[in-house]
């Protein structure tokens, strides 16, 4: 695609997902590399249903894994942990429907230490969040689409039970990069 005709799409992207000057929506992760050299990826569109939470994680195969990069904005000033989670459904008010976090087979950490911390600052909002998780790929057999990632306020990864209050603040399902393109 010629760079002319894939910052028009882009563009477009960014304000069909509410982007609209919101620079921790997937227009964040532009300066990292996400849009102009790779793949279209999967992609989970993270939203809240009780705050004004937004963003985007974008996944891309990297040798033996893929490569998580977390662009995101609005968030309350603190502590925060992603975690991939074993369903692909944000539909409950709490998260709870997303199941608890999880781990590839194999793999050497549980679900809720795959992903390390980070700090989103007075301005609410966290880019340049790159992790590497082995095992798992964005299609085939290995294939993480359709999975949720959650983002928990604080230093822990917590359960969720259904109705009741929890540190899950954002859900984002991940689909194909190609269809939000």
């Amino acid at each position: 695609m010629n760079p002319s005709l894939r910052g028009f799409v882009l563009g477009i992207l960014v304000i069909a997902l509410g982007g609209c000057g919101s620079s921790g929506d997937l227009q964040g992760l532009k300066g990292i590399g996400a849009y102009e050299d790779r793949d279209p990826g999967l992609v989970a569109r993270m939203q809240s249903r009780s705050s004004a939470v937004t963003g985007a994680v974008r996944v891309f195969d990297y040798r033996d894994g893929v490569q998580v990069q977390l662009a995101v904005s609005n968030l309350i000033p603190g502590s925060y942990r992603l975690a991939l989670h074993e369903r692909g459904n944000c539909s409950s008010p709490n998260l709870f429907s997303a199941g608890a976090a999880w781990a590839p087979p194999g793999s050497a950490k549980p679900g809720a230490e795959l992903f390390p911390g980070f700090t989103a600052g007075e301005e609410g909002q966290v880019s340049g969040y790159v992790v590497y998780l082995p095992g798992v790929s964005t299609s085939g057999p290995k294939s993480i689409k359709g999975r949720s990632f959650v983002i928990h306020y604080g230093n822990l990864v917590g359960e969720a039970f259904p109705g009741q209050p929890n540190n899950r603040v954002a859900c984002g399902v991940l689909v194909d990069g190609k269809a939000v393109l």
